[in-house]
Parts: structure tokens; C-alpha cells; sequence
């Protein structure tokens, strides 16, 4: 122990004062007065330094003692209440002809700061304060002790609430006890060997047996019980005494690794050889441990695509292990298992139902309280009971051990096995003997086991920083003792089983009670400077192989008080895992790095331009979660935005915000919002100097003016803005932007344009552009973009007949939006197809087709193809012969969504309105919208919806010779594109 000590500690504080000091010195000659004072002082300090105490203060005819300081004591509450006892006790032997000296004490226990130069102890910490007016609240000859030195004491010490008084200085009112002055009964404590737990481990013996005859897995048993209590130790007996065929596949869980990806997983991959990487699953696994592998995932399939993939490539190996014989598979900690990991559990308690395996975990009743859907069976894990502990008692002590003694440990320890151990140890190493008492609390326990080692404390200390577990290297690198010094050091605390060695030079502690205890005695400016000292020697390394190491670097950063570095490495995990597929896990470090920057900017840290780029990736993966119509995927840009406005940064990159934004406003059907967004956008292009203003930046305003050109009807000029967005991208350039943006920049473009050529009567042009569009897909190779391509593209060639085709890549964009998980194009897929077999067919089974799926997207909360799908709904409803129901439908798709002013489809809407009418019988109604809609469809330059409004006159009005003249006009530039009449026929109907 070093004479020099500066920490945090928990001490208890004695306060003791002689009665009515005031009149003795009053009626007392000075120098009798000094000498009944120094018999006080010396019976005082005699009583104190026996039961192990430093005297810190005289204070005229108050002293003040410290237990716990500079050595941590087991048993700190009960030595300073003995010694308490005793003052008050012998204190009436000194007395004279007319008084008897009586003395009062306060004892008070809790955290301080502690300081001891080797000779003198100091305290800083209000329990100091708490003492002295406990003590001022005792009667003569009485001791009043705090709540948590009462909660300390041997169970067995006699005391009496005396009430919650109100204390000078506590804003509330204090519990105070009374100790009784008699002697007290001594209580008892724990051991080592492994014992009890009979009916644990015949439940778990018997699940093994049935696993072993049925050939089928067990539910999954969990040991639930508070730290200490021996869950880990039940689970290795088990597998010691029913040994499986092969070994075990344990997965053990980290606290500070709680929102990594797969962590337990991926750490159980890299020392298991059972694992084949050469099926044809590898790419999928070694992606987990090796960056290349993912980066190149990255760039060929979606997140959602990956992390499917990655599923079922770890529940083929696990069936592999386990079809190869019993196997018991096991879960350490789940209360801090990842939500990724917790998803293949659940799975793979689904997909190894016909394997022999015995599924086994331990956790926090935290975990438990809320398990969720996981299935399982919980085994609550309480203290041992009397007679397990006397067992251990006599199992480690033998026979002869004193029953006082045995019942004085077993009492102590409150059957907490971890507790019990210690006080066992301490015990056969001459440390506890005869009345001497012991602690009830651990974490008291465990500091005064860590001193027990004397200077290689520091070491302990030094290791808690690092975390559970550490190597050599990196201890020597973070403490900066000699190698000599430190190996001696480490040797030292391994066989006082403080740490253990687990291969090599990997060590950890041997249980996370004592890491936390020997990290709790740290000072914070000493904790926070080897916090950094930890972060910057994992930066020495490679921060760039992962979310594992980027985690501790966060952690460390954090613990330091280094919030705007922490939140960059949380910001880039996030960004990483988020990639991977597991958008909990990144959503829950993006939030978590926003969380940080606050408490940077709290002290003045400019973050404003960190949260706005945090917002960006927050949004985006919101949008896989939440979908692109999500409101919060609305509000976290829009906040993201005002960021930038407030530090007056709106510049190049906050245009990626705008684009998103602006998808939100297209796609709920606010065009006209969508309209001024994509105004802002070419404002900041403008004001963008020109050496600032990137390709980049040219491309995603263009992309905007692309979209909302299709969306308002302006079909020629979004043919040509698609033809200024081809100048501007480069493949090798932009490609990557996909991730940035949700979406390629030109392959957006290339969607809408066949619907503008198709419309507007190119439709040689638009069978060439969905040409265009696929071979350009097939050089970006982006999955995301995939079912976007295929499902759009089938809906131009349905525009020009082309059902069967246009049906089939719409098949195909469903089935592989569905293997992504991109439930937005699914469901937006299955709109379409709806739409087009109703053209197609014109059959009446269509009606509760397109019914669901319009349901599926006001649900969803898509506005922007609503109003036109209402029209193809009631035009289902007039061929079936209903109405009513058509006329509701008919008025909803005219009126359309609020905020709209969608004009792609508008002519259309007028003709459906129209057919609608004229399917009831109203002529003249069905005129009035079908002249309304060519009349709508000839300012857009609209050919195909003109020709469709046309031909419904002509077969109403067939003597209207100017509609005859003007849609023989139409067909003569549609027999131009070489399109057969039939297949433009069919589509006129409806």
C-alpha cells in the first residue's frame, strides 16, 4: 500500500465530544482542565488505533476518527462502533470529586475523497459532516449512527430507530439509529468450493437428458440472479459434470459492447476452427471480421440484404455444429446482449428445433423482467440457503472451526456465494479470526481485497480503466510502470485471484464486482486522464477494422469527458453499422453521439455543423426503419437543416438535406412544398462560388427539378433535364453518393423519363430509355436501386401495352424489394400491379386488388399517387356496377391529396371521372370530363392520355368532327413510333 494515497474510498467517520464541555471548563482550573483533556485524548486515540482507526482531528473536546483510511477494512462500520463503544464505556473511569467525564458519539459512512500523506488522514465529503451532527443529536453517553453504517453492521447488532431528524444543513430529514451498548451477537460468511445448487442443476440435467434422447433442442434456460450470486458458476458445473459430445459454443456478451453488432458472435467466430468460411455463405461471414469482405458486400447488396444474408449464413453454421452431436450452447450476461444478436437468437431458437442442442444463459433480472418474445424458460437464482453455507464453511474450514465462528460467516454473507468466497479466503489466511467481525456490503469486501495487495493496487486500478478484460501490452502502455515492476505486480493479484490469466498475456478480472470496486476508488481527474491515455493507445492501433474498437475508443472518450471525440467515433460506428443492415444498433449510436455533442456544446463547443451531419445519417436510417414518409424522418432533416441555418452554413452539403426533405414532400403528395424546396436548392447552387461547387451539387438540384417535373405534368422538360444530368454524372464519381442520398442520382432520372416519353407519345424513345435505365443499373450494381428500376420501368411499358413484360419486372421488383426488407417498394410495387392487371384485364377481381393496396399506402402515408390510384379504384367500382361507391372514389381522386398539385396524372383522372359517368348512364357528364381531361392532356403535350380522352369522345360524340380530326392527328403520330394499335386500344378502356 503506498503511503501516499489520493482516491475515492468508502470510510466510516467517528465523532465523538464530551458532554457539557462548556461547564468543565467553566468550573476547571486550566491545567486541570488540560489534563483531564489528555486523558480523554489518550484513552480515545488507544481505542481508536486498536479497533483500526486514525485519529485526523482534535477539535478542543471533539475528535475525529477515520476507519478505511489509508487500508479499506471488511468490517470499517463495525470496528468504528467498537471503538465508540469503548470511549463511551471507559470514558466514566476518568472522574473526580465532583464530575464523571460522559461523552456522546456520531458515526457516519459514504463516499469521500480521501488523502493520506503516510502520518496524516483527510477527508473531503459531507459523511464528515453527517457524523458530527449525529453526533450533536445523541444523548449523553449515547451513539447515533447513520442508516448505511446501521445497513453495515453484523446483522445481529442491537440498535433503535430513533426517527428521520432534521440535521443542521440537510435539506431533508436524515435517519438516525441508536446503537445498544451491550455487547452484540457475531454473524458469519461464505467459501469457495462449489456446492448447493442441487435443484438448479437437476433441472438442467434433466433438460440435457431430454436433448440427448429426443435429438431435439431445449428452450432456452435462463440463470437469472444479481451480480454475485453464481449464475456463470452453475452453468460451468453443469457442463463439468454432463460434458457434451462437442465442445460448447459460448457467447459471451460486454457491457460497453452493448450496441455492437453481433459482438458475441463475431467474437465466438474468430476463435472457433468448427466454422467453414470456404461455403458459399463465406463472403457473409467473413465480412463480419474482415472490413474488405464488407466493404465489397457494402458495394453489391443493400443493408437489409446483408443482414439477411448474414442470418442465414450463421444459422447454417450453427446447424452444421451442431448436427455433428449434443451440444450445449451458451449465453453469458444477455442484459447486455445487442439487439442483432438477440434477433439470431430468437431465430436460431426457431431453426435448431430439430438439433440436439441445450441452450443456456445467464442474466440480470433486468433482462428477464422484459424478455420480450424470446422464448424461454427463466430459473430465478437466489441466495443459498443456511445449510449450503455452513457446507461451504466446513468444506473449506474442516470440522474444527468454531461454531461461533461458522454461524458468525454463514450470517454475514447472506448466502451470496461470490461474498461467501471472500470471506472464506480471508479467513484461512489468518485475516479473520475470533469476535472479529466482517462486512456486510461486497463492494466494502472487494476494496479491502484489492489492498490487500499492497502496491500492486495501482495495477488493479490502472486494469478497471481498461475494462474486464486486457493484455500486458496494453497495460503497460496505459500505467507506464517498468515491465518488471508490472509483471511482478500482475503475478501478484492473480494469485491473490484478483485477476486470472485466460491465455497468453490476455487477463481480465475475475469477476466485473471487483473491476467496478478497484475503478470506484479512482480519483476523476486520475480516471478521466487514463481514460485518454486507454483511447489514445487503441488510436495507435487501427480504429478503421470495425465497430469494436471504434466502441472503446467512443467509451474512453466519453468516460474522459471528451464528448465531441466521443460522438465522432459513435457518429462513424453508427454510419458502420447502419451499412451493415442492424439499424437499431446504429440508430442507438447516431442518438447516442447527438446525446454527446449536447453535453459538448453545453460547454461551449461549437457542434452545430456535427449535428447537422449526425442528423443526416440519423435520417437515413430512420427511412429504412420508419420509411420515406415517416414524420421523423421529415423533422430529423428539417433539424438537421436548422442547424446549418443557425451557423449560417447552408452551402454544397446541405443540399443531400434538401434532397431528402424534398423526397418526404414528393412522396406524402406535397408537390407544391416539394416545388419551393427544390427553388431553395438552386438558390444555394447559385450563391455557391465557383471553385466550391461541385459536380455533386449540379446533380442532386437537377435530380429535384427532375422529380418535380414529372410530378407537375412537365413531361418535355423532364426529358431534357434528364439529358443535363447525363453531362454532369460520372459513374466513378457518383456512384458512391447512392449511400449519401438514399438513391443514384441519374438512375432516379432514368425511372421517371419512360413515363415522359411514353405519355408524351415517344414510345420507341421510352422502351429505348428503360433500356438505358437497366444497363445503367447493371454497371452501378446498387440492390437498393433495383426494385425502384424494375417496378417503375414495368409501369412505363404498361403505359404502351406491354403487359406481360411490364407485369413480369414488376414481379421481379416485388420479390426482390421483399428479400431486401424494402417494404416501401414493396408495397409500392404491388400498387402498380394492381393498376396495370386491371388495365390489362379489365377484370372485376382486380377491384379488391387495388382496394388492399391503396389501403397498404394511405396507411403508409404516401400521398403523391393516391389521388390517381382513388380514379383506377373507381373506375373498378363503375365496371362492377357500384355506383355509389365509384361516384365517392371519383370525387376523392378529383379533389386530390391536400397540398397537392400533382399534374402527372391529371388528364387521367378527368377521363376516369368520366368513364365513371358514362358507365351510369350520364352522357353528358362523361362528355363534360372527357373533353375536360384532352383539354388538360393537350397543355401537357400529354399524347397518350390525349388519345385516351379522345377515343372515349369518338365513341360517345361520333359526330364531333373536330375531336375526329384531332385524334386522327394523335393516332398518325403514334402509328409514328411504330406502336401496334392494339396494344394502345386496350388501355384506352380504362
Amino acid at each position: 500500500m503506498d503511503d501516499d494515497l489520493r482516491e475515492r474510498r468508502q470510510v466510516t467517520i467517528l465523532f465523538a465530544d464530551i458532554v457539557d464541555y462548556t461547564g468543565l471548563a467553566l468550573r476547571f482550573d486550566p491545567e486541570d482542565l488540560r489534563d483531564l483533556l489528555q486523558s480523554y485524548y489518550i484513552l480515545a486515540k488507544t481505542e481508536i488505533e486498536a479497533s483500526g482507526g486514525i485519529v485526523a482531528e482534535y477539535l478542543a473536546d471533539g475528535i475525529v476518527a477515520h476507519f478505511g483510511v489509508p487500508v479499506a477494512y471488511q468490517d470499517a462500520a463495525d470496528r468504528a462502533v467498537q471503538a465508540a463503544r469503548r470511549i463511551i464505556g471507559k470514558a466514566g473511569e476518568i472522574q473526580g470529586a465532583d464530575y464523571r467525564l460522559s461523552v456522546r458519539v456520531g458515526v457516519a459512512t459514504g463516499l469521500v475523497v480521501a488523502e493520506f500523506d503516510g502520518t496524516n488522514s483527510k477527508i473531503t465529503g459531507a459523511s464528515g459532516v453527517l457524523a458530527a451532527r449525529l453526533q450533536a443529536s445523541a444523548e449523553p453517553g449515547s451513539i447515533h449512527i447513520s442508516d448505511l453504517t446501521r445497513r453495515l453492521l453484523r446483522r445481529e447488532t442491537e440498535v433503535r430507530f430513533v426517527g428521520n431528524m432534521s440535521l443542521k444543513g440537510f435539506s431533508e430529514p436524515e435517519p438516525v439509529w441508536c446503537l445498544d451498548l451491550d455487547d452484540a451477537k457475531r454473524m458469519g460468511g461464505d467459501g469457495f468450493p462449489f456446492f448447493g445448487r442441487d435443484t438448479e442443476l437437476s433441472k438442467l440435467a434433466l433438460a440435457w437428458e431430454m436433448v440427448r434422447q429426443s435429438g431435439r433442442a431445449s428452450p432456452l434456460y435462463i440463470l437469472s440472479g444479481r451480480p454475485g450470486i453464481g449464475k456463470s458458476r452453475i452453468l460451468r458445473e453443469h457442463c463439468l459434470r454432463y460434458p457434451a459430445e462437442q465442445k460448447s459454443i459460448v457467447l459471451q456478451t460486454a457491457e460497453r459492447q452493448s450496441n455492437t453488432a453481433l459482438y458475441p458472435v463475431v467474437e465466438w467466430l474468430k476463435l472457433d476452427d468448427r466454422v467453414s468460411l470456404g461455403t458459399d455463405d463465406a463472403d457473409y461471414l467473413r465480412a463480419l471480421c474482415q472490413p474488405e469482405t464488407a466493404v465489397g458486400l457494402h458495394l453489391r447488396e443493400t443493408p437489409g440484404a446483408i443482414r439477411q444474408g448474414t442470418f442465414d449464413a450463421l444459422s447454417a453454421s450453427f446447424r452444421r455444429i451442431a448436427q455433428a452431436g449434443p451440444i450445449q450452447i451458451i449465453i453469458e450476461d444477455l442484459q447486455w446482449l445487442d439487439h442483432s444478436t438477440l434477433q439470431l437468437v430468437a431465430r436460431l431458437l426457431t431453426d435448431l428445433e430439430d438439433c440436439p442442442v441445450q441452450w443456456l444463459a445467464s442474466g440480470r433480472p433486468e433482462f428477464t423482467d422484459n424478455i420480450g418474445e424470446l422464448q424461454s424458460t427463466v430459473l430465478a437464482i437466489g441466495e443459498l440457503n443456511a445449510a449450503e453455507c455452513h457446507e461451504a464453511v466446513v468444506n473449506c474450514c474442516g470440522e474444527g472451526i468454531a461454531s461461533a465462528l461458522a454461524e458468525e460467516i454463514v450470517g454475514k454473507s447472506e448466502g451470496v456465494p461470490l461474498f461467501l468466497e471472500h470471506l472464506l479466503r480471508e479467513l484461512n489466511e489468518g485475516r479473520i479470526s475470533g469476535r472479529e467481525t466482517v462486512p456486510e456490503t461486497l463492494v466494502g469486501a472487494l476494496v479491502a481485497w484489492i489492498d490487500s495487495t499492497g502496491p500492486a493496487r495501482r495495477v488493479a486500478q490502472c486494469a478497471s480503466v481498461v475494462g474486464r478484460n486486457f493484455d500486458e501490452e496494453m497495460l503497460a502502455q496505459v500505467s507506464g510502470f517498468s515491465r518488471q515492476s508490472l509483471t511482478s505486480d500482475i503475478e501478484r493479484l492473480c494469485k491473490a485471484e484478483i485477476f486470472q490469466r485466460d491465455s497468453g498475456s490476455a487477463l481480465s478480472f475475475r469477476h466485473d464486482l471487483i473491476r467496478d470496486a478497484a475503478y470506484s476508488t479512482l480519483l476523476r481527474k486520475r480516471r478521466e486522464g487514463l481514460h485518454k491515455r486507454v483511447a489514445w493507445v487503441h488510436t495507435q492501433s487501427n480504429p478503421h477494422v470495425g465497430d469494436k474498437v471504434m466502441a472503446e475508443i467512443a467509451y474512453h472518450h466519453e468516460a474522459a469527458g471528451e464528448h465531441s471525440l466521443a460522438a465522432q467515433y459513435r457518429h462513424r460506428i453508427g454510419r458502420y453499422t447502419t451499412a451493415l443492415g442492424a439499424f437499431a444498433e446504429g440508430e442507438s449510436q447516431l442518438r447516442h453521439a447527438l446525446d454527446l455533442l449536447a453535453l459538448a456544446a453545453q460547454n461551449r463547443i461549437d457542434v452545430e455543423h456535427q449535428q447537422a451531419n449526425m442528423l443526416v445519417d440519423l435520417a437515413a436510417n430512420l427511412m429504412q426503419t420508419r420509411g420515406f414518409t415517416g414524420q421523423e424522418v421529415f423533422e430529423t432533416y428539417v433539424k438537421s437543416l436548422s442547424h446549418l441555418e443557425r451557423i449560417n452554413q447552408v452551402d454544397g452539403d446541405s443540399l443531400s438535406i434538401f434532397w431528402g426533405i424534398f423526397t418526404y414532400q414528393v412522396l406524402i403528395g406535397h408537390t407544391r412544398d416539394a416545388a419551393m424546396t427544390v427553388s431553395r436548392m438552386e438558390a444555394v447552387l447559385r450563391r455557391l462560388p465557383q471553385r466550391e461547387r461541385l459536380a455533386e451539387h449540379t446533380l442532386s438540384v437537377l435530380g429535384t427539378r427532375n422529380g418535380i417535373q414529372f410530378y407537375s405534368g412537365q413531361f418535355h422538360a423532364q426529358l431534357a433535364t434528364l439529358d443535363k444530368i447525363k453531362t454532369h454524372y460520372e459513374v466513378e464519381l457518383h456512384a458512391p453518393l447512392a449511400a449519401k442520398y438514399g438513391m443514384d442520382l441519374l438512375a432516379t432520372a432514368h425511372a421517371f423519363s419512360p413515363h415522359s416519353a411514353a405519355i408524351t407519345g415517344q414510345f420507341s424513345l421510352a422502351r429505348e430509355l428503360v433500356v438505358e435505365a437497366d444497363a445503367h443499373q447493371a454497371v452501378l450494381d446498387i440492390p437498393l436501386m433495383l426494385p425502384f428500376i424494375d417496378i417503375w420501368g414495368g409501369v412505363a411499358l404498361s403505359y404502351l401495352g406491354d403487359f406481360d413484360l411490364a407485369l413480369a419486372r414488376m414481379e421481379r421488383g416485388i420479390a426482390l424489394a421483399d428479400r431486401q426488407g424494402a417494404a416501401f417498394w414493396s408495397a409500392t410495387g404491388r400498387m402498380w400491379q394492381a393498376i396495370a392487371e386491371f388495365e390489362a384485364t379489365g377484370g372485376a377481381s382486380c377491384q379488391s386488388k387495388i382496394e388492399q393496396a391503396l389501403a397498404l399506402q394511405k396507411l403508409m402515408g404516401v400521398g403523391i399517387g393516391i389521388p390517381y390510384w382513388s380514379a383506377k379504384l373507381a373506375a373498378a367500382y363503375a365496371m362492377n356496377g357500384d355506383d355509389r361507391r365509384a361516384l365517392e372514389c371519383i370525387a376523392e381522386a378529383l379533389t386530390g391529396s391536400p397540398g397537392t398539385s400533382e399534374g402527372v396524372w391529371r388528364a387521367e383522372r378527368q377521363r376516369l371521372a368520366g368513364f365513371v359517368h358514362e358507365r351510369a348512364g350520364r352522357v353528358d357528364k362523361a362528355l363534360h370530363f372527357y373533353h375536360l381531361a384532352a383539354q388538360t392532356a393537350g397543355k401537357q403535350s400529354a399524347v397518350l392520355w390525349e388519345m385516351r380522352a379522345r377515343s372515349a369522345i369518338s365513341h360517345l360524340a361520333p359526330q364531333d368532327d373536330l375531336n375526329g380530326i384531332r385524334q386522327a392527328m394523335l393516332a398518325d403520330t403514334i402509328a409514328q413510333n411504330n406502336v401496334p394499335a392494339n396494344q394502345v386500344t386496350v388501355s384506352t378502356m380504362i
